[in-house]
């Protein structure tokens, strides 16, 4: 499978139920708030995230496109290491699997926190991007240079795994990591699509159970996206920034989210050379999304 076809699959089996769901949410908070008719006036702003999207996305495939297919690595493995797949032990598939989420969780957080939110912050601020944090969100819900550290995270995952495979000299235990990678590709896309779901953030459920688990909260991950705050990078897990002095508890305060400067979708992925205009701007009304001056009004 190549790895736009698996961004695709993962698309279709993850997020778009996250979309529907954050969708649902955004139109009901609408409602709640008095405002009628919520598509007709808001019409000029949907369409702005929506195009926004969908050129994230497009960018987001043309450059998995260049990687090396998932497929062509694993071939690659199980020649090298000499691995016979039906070796694989089921009996094995869970503890492999539980290692293999928290060894890529924590490379997960030193590319997240030493390279995006430093040396490669161009390719992140995309990210940060929306003051409303939500899956329908343009960074995201697309996200259009994920695959460079997804790539940098990917590769020291594996080079750990098959080092402590080799180490305890067990290589059957090659073949069984293979076998569980559909599903960990699935988990993570979970955890990071439910984290930033304004759906799941209003229900206390939801953080009493992925805290029973392990996994970051959705309302954990939201102190991330502050404006003003630095911690909690950590995507899918809140363990590494305990251990190591980043961990910021959810904030019972309002706080601002996304950016500290003036930034918009265009800027964003194009480190700042190209922004909207301002009769853009304004005809979209895209500083309902995203922070147009420094001096903006807390978000929830």
């Amino acid at each position: 499978m190549s790895n736009a076809r698996t961004f695709l699959w993962l698309f279709v089996d993850v997020q778009i139920g996250f979309i529907l769901l954050d969708s649902y949410e955004h139109w009901k908070l609408a409602r709640e708030r008095g405002i009628q008719g919520v598509v007709g006036r808001y019409r000029a702003l949907i369409i702005a995230i929506v195009a926004a999207c969908l050129a994230y996305f497009a960018i987001q495939i043309a450059l998995a496109s260049l990687l090396p297919t998932v497929q062509r690595i694993s071939d690659f493995v199980i020649r090298a290491a000499n691995v016979n797949m039906k070796m694989v032990d089921t009996r094995w598939a869970i503890p492999v699997f539980m290692s293999v989420f928290l060894v890529g969780s924590f490379f997960d957080y030193l590319v997240h926190r030493f390279l995006l939110h430093r040396l490669l912050w161009r390719l992140h601020e995309n990210h940060h991007l929306p003051s409303v944090v939500s899956n329908v969100m343009p960074g995201i819900a697309a996200r259009p240079y994920v695959v460079i550290p997804n790539f940098l995270i990917n590769a020291g995952s594996c080079t750990a795994v098959f080092a402590l495979i080799r180490i305890l000299g067990h290589p059957d235990l090659i073949a069984t990591f293979i076998y569980v990678v559909p599903a960990l590709l699935l988990a993570f896309a979970f955890v990071a699509s439910a984290s930033h779901s304004i759906f799941l953030r209003r229900y206390g459920w939801t953080e009493r159970v992925f805290h029973a688990l392990l996994l970051i909260t959705p309302r954990e991950h939201l102190v991330h996206h502050a404006a003003h705050l630095e911690g909690n990078y950590g995507n899918f897990t809140a363990i590494w920034d305990r251990l190591f002095g980043t961990y910021i508890p959810p904030q019972r305060e309002r706080f601002e989210l996304g950016l500290a400067y003036d930034q918009d979708f265009l800027g964003a992925i194009t480190a700042s050379l190209l922004k909207l205009s301002p009769t853009a701007r304004s005809r979209c009304e895209i500083a309902h999304v995203c922070n147009l001056n420094p001096n903006v009004p807390a978000t929830e």
